[in-house]
């Protein structure tokens, strides 16, 4: 594995773009379960969804499927971002109305924050090349 990832001959901007989306699809699931795990507004089904999408992406790289990692992150936190929205419904809605107190923690700031920047760097190594271009514009 060490070798794989110190080659970098063939790597282009894509491939490294997909490992960073599965790292802050990480950070934002344990981000969400530090926040939320002793709570009702905790989905455990978007926890496990974004493991096992990091998990698959690596898996898909490991095996020189890279160009499909990018797709399989994209959907995984995706999804897991719409079961966070559907669980925290409840919150951000009594909140909004005052029904609990005015005003959101910075920890929800930084959750939704999390999500979305791992949702946008999905999306962009979707359309970056996960290979080197040679000279001659020929991909590796």
């Amino acid at each position: 594995m060490k070798v794989y990832l110190s080659d970098k001959s063939d790597k282009g901007s894509g491939f490294y773009a997909t490992l960073l989306a599965a790292v802050l699809s990480l950070v934002a699931a344990f981000v969400y379960m530090g926040a939320y795990s002793r709570t009702r507004y905790m989905s455990w089904a978007a926890f496990a969804i974004i493991i096992v999408g990091v998990v698959i992406t690596v898996a898909m790289v490991f095996l020189k499927l890279i160009r499909f990692a990018p797709t399989v992150m994209l959907a995984s936190i995706y999804l897991a971002f719409m079961f966070y929205i559907y669980y925290i419904y409840f919150y951000i809605s009594s909140v909004v109305y005052g029904i609990q107190y005015s005003g959101f923690p910075a920890i929800f700031y930084i959750n939704i924050a999390f999500f979305l920047l791992a949702i946008i760097v999905s999306i962009v190594s979707i359309f970056l090349s996960p290979y080197k271009k040679n000279k001659s514009g020929v991909k590796n």
